[in-house]
């Protein structure tokens, strides 16, 4: 019998190199394709050591079920697509392709996603169970485990492997419960909810948890949390932005009162369009021929600096010529009497000079710069008859 142990040979074709993971249904291998000589993800379906004759003759049934039903949705961008299901001495291995990436559930340890993250996984995931629902397909173990992100960033939404077709109810065994309870719609967790509107509510559960950092219906019991399923309303999102209003109706307990696939494409789409017109924008934003300065803002304290001490000496060169005129009555008192004219000047030049970004005048710049000369000029004229009598 094969055996799930690295470098084990499965139907002759398909070399087990190590383990990538395992969950109630089984284990998934990282392979190799000795035919093709690639690299491919191999699911072996553990059967229960106290599995009965017709218990292993259901599960073989399903995964020949899950290879001729996921064949029909392997082209879809959104779905982990399978290649070949491989029956060896009564155990069923499923060959899909290999995923590089980690799984929403391990994403979801590190901490919870904000709404700009989860939306593009809402989207996806709602257009892969569209998919599925128009191939009368049915996942029926949606949850953040079985959700891929690639190291691309694509979503994925994978392990077909118990979906049922809305045809093969009579392959479920009795008393069977097939999925993760606290993901669960409430209808099926009753007995009578079966297709992909239950995908729906587990889709919303899922989204929930990515949001909030927790499970919305996880309790300490499996009997406690179906009972939160079937009877307790979760906690209002708080976290879930844009993604709110599609989370809450995928939560409905009335299977009728959750959107439809179209509904629930057009609150991903909604959720997820601010971030796709802000890519687009920015990739198509036309270049300004004019930018604005980058150092405007960084003028601005010396353009008041500036101000402040040119009004002062406006202000005290006014009072100084008041006192100085006067009392100018001699000659050498007349280059005093000037002083404050000339320093009112220097003053108005400066507040030129360190304006030239913000004054919409031409060539401030020279004009700065004539002034100061000017005024510089004028002080020299007025000065060095005083310094020669000196």
């Amino acid at each position: 019998m094969a055996e799930g142990r690295p470098d084990a040979m499965i139907g002759g074709r398909y070399r087990l190199i190590s383990e990538l993971g395992s969950g109630g249904f089984g284990r998934v291998w990282r392979a190799h394709d000795e035919a093709l000589d690639v690299s491919v993800a191999v699911k072996e379906m553990r059967l229960p050591p106290s599995s009965s004759d017709a218990e292993q003759a259901d599960r073989l049934k399903r995964a020949e079920r899950e290879a001729r039903h996921a064949a029909r949705l392997r082209d879809h961008p959104n779905i982990v697509a399978v290649h070949d299901v491989v029956v060896e001495d009564g155990v069923p291995w499923i060959v899909m392709r290999l995923v590089d990436g980690q799984t929403l559930a391990d994403r979801l340890a590190d901490g919870p996603l904000s709404p700009g993250q989860a939306a593009p996984i809402a989207a996806a995931l709602v257009d892969a169970l569209g998919a599925a629902h128009d191939a009368d397909i049915a996942h029926r173990d949606v949850k953040p485990g079985n959700v891929l992100l690639t190291e691309r960033g694509h979503v994925l939404l994978t392990d077909f492997g118990i979906a049922t077709h809305d045809a093969d109810t009579q392959l479920t065994s009795t008393g069977m419960f097939i999925g993760s309870v606290e993901y669960t719609a409430p209808e099926r967790l009753e007995g009578h909810g079966r297709g992909a509107v239950s995908d729906l509510f587990s889709l919303g559960a899922t989204l929930y948890h990515a949001v909030e950092g927790v499970s919305p219906f996880a309790r300490d019991t499996a009997k406690a949390t179906m009972a939160a399923i079937l009877f307790h309303e979760p906690q209002p999102p708080r976290r879930a932005g844009a993604l709110t209003d599609l989370i809450v109706r995928l939560l409905a307990k009335d299977p009728a009162a959750r959107p439809s696939f179209a509904e629930a494409r057009e609150l991903a789409a909604a959720a997820n369009s601010p971030r796709r017109e802000t890519r687009v924008e920015t990739v198509q934003q036309p270049v300004d021929p004019e930018p604005v300065p980058p150092r405007q803002h960084a003028d601005r304290p010396r353009i008041i600096a500036g101000t402040i001490a040119t009004v002062f000496g406006v202000a005290m060169a006014v009072v100084v010529t008041m006192i100085t005129l006067s009392g100018a009555t001699h000659a050498d008192t007349r280059g005093d009497a000037l002083f404050p004219p000339a320093l009112i000047a220097g003053g108005i030049s400066f507040l030129v000079g360190v304006g030239p970004r913000t004054w919409p005048i031409r060539h401030s710049k020279p004009i700065a710069f004539g002034a100061s000369m000017a005024t510089f000029a004028v002080l020299l004229a007025l000065w060095l008859p005083n310094i020669a009598v000196g």
